[in-house]
């Protein structure tokens, strides 16, 4: 029992490592995610942060890697909603845009942070490829395979220009820009085929 305990309190003390690591890197960028300022922020222990990640690079590959899982989990919900027809595709694809970029979530703004660092620590790259995976699957649905990674790319450019918009509000020509993406692809087209057939 009590070595349950410590389990769980050992799960709960690394979630709030790496909930804290993605905060601050949303926040203030990679070079402020120290093990000691997550600590701090996650109002922990160093010696938590170095027993949970051993070193600075653990701690950043765990959070990218955190931050991609979170990541495909919200695109999956989205890809679900979407293929049910309880989304329109332009729609959902607006909004996650719009979330991330108003902070509602952080998960994009900490991939990119760190997909930057990641050309400089090869550890990173997996996890954020994953992230990338992630968005190739939303699309998959609609498009052949190599379409689908193009149409993928295409979003996550639009995704980190967004992003860089901060709070001064989206792009006016954003609905427009995923629109003329999906119209170029065929995906819109898709889409309609797929939600008479759902009718």
């Amino acid at each position: 029992m009590a070595t349950d305990g410590r389990n769980e309190r050992g799960v709960r003390t690394r979630r709030a490592l790496l909930d804290a690591s993605m905060a601050i890197i949303a926040e203030s960028g990679v070079a402020a995610a120290t093990q000691r300022s997550v600590a701090v922020m996650a109002a922990t222990s160093l010696a938590s942060t170095t027993y949970h990640f051993g070193t600075r690079s653990g701690l950043l590959e765990a959070t990218l890697e955190h931050a991609a899982q979170v990541a495909i989990i919200e695109i999956e919900a989205l890809r679900e909603d979407i293929l049910s027809g309880r989304v329109d595709l332009v729609d959902a694809c607006v909004a996650y845009i719009n979330r991330q970029r108003m902070g509602q979530s952080v998960t994009a703004a900490v991939v990119f942070e760190l997909a930057l660092t990641a050309a400089r620590m090869p550890a990173l790259r997996s996890a954020n490829e994953s992230f990338v995976t992630a968005l190739r699957s939303l699309f998959a649905p609609f498009t052949p395979s190599a379409e689908g990674i193009a149409v993928a790319e295409s979003f996550y450019g639009v995704l980190l220009l967004e992003l860089a918009r901060g709070d001064s509000g989206a792009s006016p020509e954003l609905e427009r820009t995923i629109i003329t993406i999906f119209d170029a692809y065929g995906i819109t087209e898709v889409v309609n085929r797929l939600r008479g057939g759902n009718a």
